[in-house]
């Protein structure tokens, strides 16, 4: 095993330590776990796609040129256009509180990769429309937290630096 290999998963094993015992709930930790494998997943897939693309019209096999290359692409727009990726939401009144709220579909949630509880950001796209992002919240392990600031009360809870 290489010396960054070890590295790596010995890591991994810190951080299942510090997540456990963080009171992490199982749900938490799969949910982190399957966040990072999914975003290296679609990373690599991205550049697997665009080296791909690249190669092709390096060797003078772009589009028109071969039909590998052009049933690559046709089929990879085909599955972009299948994709819904625009939601046209109502805004909701509460009317004993007159709170505001919107409620998100189930397909909307699936390809969001939301659930109830997650925090959401909205982006302001300036035409009327708002881009939704997930806010991904970081774990900290107790060196990190102590580097951060933070410290631990008589109970066991973490207090960032601004409620000390």
């Amino acid at each position: 095993m290489t010396d960054y290999k070890k590295y790596a998963l010995g890591q991994v094993e810190n951080f299942l330590y510090d997540a456990m015992s963080a009171d992490a709930t199982p749900q938490e930790i799969y949910d982190v776990i399957k966040g990072v494998v999914e975003d290296n997943y679609y990373t690599y897939k991205v550049q697997t796609e665009k080296a791909y693309e690249l190669l092709a019209l390096l060797n003078g096999n772009g589009k028109g040129h071969i039909k590998a290359y052009d049933d690559y692409m046709n089929t990879k727009s085909t599955k972009e256009k299948d994709k819904v990726k625009k939601w046209i939401l109502p805004v909701e009144v509460d009317g004993p509180s007159a709170e505001y709220f919107v409620t998100f579909p189930d397909d909307l949630l699936e390809v969001a990769n939301l659930k109830e509880g997650d925090q959401v950001e909205w982006v302001d796209q300036g035409d009327g429309s708002y881009l939704l992002k997930k806010v991904e919240q970081k774990t900290l392990n107790y060196n990190e937290a102590i580097l951060a600031g933070y410290t631990m009360t008589d109970n066991d809870v973490w207090l960032p630096p601004d409620e000390c």
